[in-house]
């Protein structure tokens, strides 16, 4: 017997990358940033009030609100923030997806789309990437009360311009939700947009460019009657303030987060040389990993000899991808390691 909704019930979680229990990994699996975070944070880590844990956060977190609004030419009635951007995503679902309706979104794309569809009780659209993970027409068309598009897009990597975005909110009768995570590491975004159309919603968050993925902020845009009526369905103090306090230091210094996303993607551009030099087919990518495809047939021979070997990638076994990987960008002395290793088991 089970008390569990349906659908529910039938559920299949969302299925985070392996994270080890033990030491000595190299971790290229999840897309984290190799780099600490800036001095600021760790100042004001170190530094925590004794009253900060004890007494409850601003449930709005408008001191942060107020900050990102103007780091990024907003006001803070447009800028609502959370428990990471899933969390943003997942209040985005409960505010305009119901029972039976319509989520569109790309596949492959982020594997927690479908899931938070399915907790709404809300039909799962699919609509199939082209060959080279481009968008197909029928993605524009397609029928929904919201579409999901990430860009970058994971696992591929692949940029969608801003006038593709442009578009897509154009012909779409819904909401547009663009999530952002590694925008920061692209030549392109869609955050201007915001401004012109009522109905787009950008997501993003702290865990990638500025290296803060273990305390779980996320924060997006979109005009203020949607971020209000976001307010009423997010939880009371959906943001702690240690975090609130984190983010608000990681935004003062931009100088570091500039630096750091620099020496990120001149790492990408040295691992995707290498990777081709070794017959490795490369995905172009505007985030901090590579979506490649090894010599035919190798793909999980090569992620069980990196395990092996104590380097974590992201094998997929599913049809359309088990032939490729995807591999964080880690600092220098992790990718040297890494191409060692791939000369070593390809030989």
């Amino acid at each position: 017997m089970s008390w569990f909704r349906d659908n529910i019930e039938e559920l299949e979680p969302y299925v985070p990358g392996f994270q080890p229990k033990e030491s000595g990994f190299i971790k290229l699996n999840t897309n984290e940033n190799p780099y600490p975070p800036s001095p600021r944070v760790m100042q004001v880590i170190r530094e925590i009030s004794p009253d900060s844990p004890r007494l409850y956060p601003d449930p709005r977190s408008d001191r942060l609100r107020d900050k990102i609004a103007s780091t990024y030419g907003f006001q803070r009635e447009n800028v609502i923030v959370g428990n990471g951007s899933d969390e943003l995503l997942a209040i985005a679902l409960r505010c305009f997806a119901g029972e039976g309706d319509r989520v569109v979104f790309p596949a492959p794309s982020y594997s927690l789309f479908e899931v938070l569809t399915r907790i709404q009780g809300a039909e799962v659209v699919e609509i199939p990437l082209n060959n080279d993970f481009s968008l197909p027409e029928a993605f524009f068309s397609a029928r929904g009360v919201i579409k999901l598009l990430a860009s970058p897009n994971s696992p591929t990597g692949t940029v969608y311009p801003k006038e593709t975005v442009r578009r897509l909110t154009e012909e779409s009768e819904g909401i547009v939700v663009a999530d952002e995570a590694y925008v920061d590491f692209a030549d392109d975004n869609c955050l201007s947009l915001v401004k012109e159309y009522p109905n787009l919603l950008v997501t993003r968050t702290f865990s990638k460019s500025f290296g803060l993925a273990g305390l779980r902020i996320g924060y997006a845009f979109a005009q203020g009657n949607i971020i209000a009526g976001m307010m009423k369905v997010k939880d009371s103090y959906n943001l702690n303030a240690l975090s609130a306090d984190a983010a608000m230091a990681a935004l003062e210094d931009m100088s570091y987060f500039r630096e750091k996303v620099a020496l990120i993607k001149s790492e990408r551009a040295s691992l995707k040389k290498e990777l081709e030099a070794l017959e490795f087919f490369v995905l172009p990518s505007g985030a901090n990993f590579l979506f490649c495809r090894p010599p035919e047939g190798t793909a999980e021979v090569i992620y069980r000899a990196l395990l092996d070997r104590k380097i974590l990638i992201r094998y997929f076994d599913t049809p359309r991808l088990r032939d490729y990987l995807r591999i964080s960008i880690g600092a220098r002395e992790e990718m040297v390691t890494l191409i060692n290793s791939l000369k070593e088991i390809i030989k």
